[in-house]
């Protein structure tokens, strides 16, 4: 009998890791890029470290015997997150800060200057290094899954 791994899962759990590491890298990266703050240098560094570890490396750490949806989910947002980070900083870092300058001149807080003019001008970018950290995880996760699902079978047998 044969193993069949259908796309489904791969999907599911690629929508859903990016769906929730956009919002969280952007908000990360906007910290990075506008906010000094005590331990600033060693979040940088985890988050650049992250993109050095492969994606299947996470995922078979969190699957370790447990192949449910939000182990995977987890694993696809640890190698989506800092993806999107990075774009996000070199987004955000290369606005020209006269935008900015100009909205808080106006009495806009640092959440509506975000919502307002940040986020409009950087959205391409968001968008691409989404469908990029999407792809990245739909991948990975369909390479684990087949990977589990082969070495399921040769227990099996």
């Amino acid at each position: 009998m044969g193993v069949v791994i259908g796309i489904s899962t791969p999907l599911r759990v690629a929508a859903v890791a990016t769906a929730i590491s956009l919002p969280l890298g952007l908000a990360l990266a906007w910290l990075l890029v506008h906010r000094r703050f005590p331990g600033r240098r060693e979040l940088s560094l985890l988050l650049t470290g992250a993109l050095a570890v492969p994606c299947p490396v996470v995922i078979y750490a969190l699957l370790w015997e447990d192949t449910r949806l939000p182990a995977l989910t987890a694993a696809g947002m640890v190698s989506a997150t800092p993806w999107l980070v990075r774009a996000g900083r070199a987004a955000l870092g290369g606005l020209d800060p006269v935008y900015r300058n100009a909205a808080r001149s106006l009495g806009a807080s640092d959440w509506r200057v975000f919502w307002r003019v940040e986020l409009p001008l950087v959205f391409r970018a968001a968008v691409a290094s989404a469908g990029l950290a999407f792809v990245r995880v739909l991948l990975d996760s369909a390479a684990a899954l087949l990977l589990a699902a082969l070495l399921a079978a040769r227990r099996a047998s």
